[in-house]
């Protein structure tokens, strides 16, 4: 250690301890940061990080200004909320022609039964009319 070094080391370990903690009073620079939104706060630092990587790289700035930004990416926000709008009407109309595809199986289903309950009635019908016609001919005989 170098003497200086040592010497702050001693002088500082015989400073008193002080336990009160003193309020600092900020000033009306700092009042008007902490009232600030994050929105505002956030819009600042994107200003000074394009300045600042404008001034390093001109060529990284392109020539657009902060504004013709925003509008670029408030027209690509709203092309991606067009796409979204797109999305979901396509899906609604999967969503209502597979409804409509169960909704015709289903009928189909019905159809089907009904069928072959009636098939099942005829059947039955004729085997009673043959057990009939048996009966008869075992009768005549």
């Amino acid at each position: 250690m170098t003497a200086f070094a040592l010497g702050l080391v001693v002088v500082l370990s015989q400073a008193p301890a002080k336990k009160d903690v003193q309020v600092i009073k900020s000033n009306r620079a700092a009042r008007a940061v902490a009232t600030k939104s994050q929105a505002e706060l956030d819009a600042e630092a994107r200003a000074e990080d394009l300045k600042l990587r404008c001034a390093d790289d001109p060529s990284a700035c392109s020539g657009a200004s902060p504004d013709a930004k925003a509008k670029e990416l408030t027209a690509k926000e709203e092309a991606l909320r067009k796409k979204e709008a797109e999305l979901a009407e396509r899906e609604e109309a999967m969503r209502r022609k597979q409804e409509e595809e169960k909704d015709e199986k289903e009928k189909l289903d019905k159809q089907r039964a009904e069928q072959k309950k009636h098939v099942e009635k005829q059947a039955k019908q004729v085997e009673q009319l043959m057990q009939g016609l048996g009966g008869a001919l075992a009768g005549e005989d």
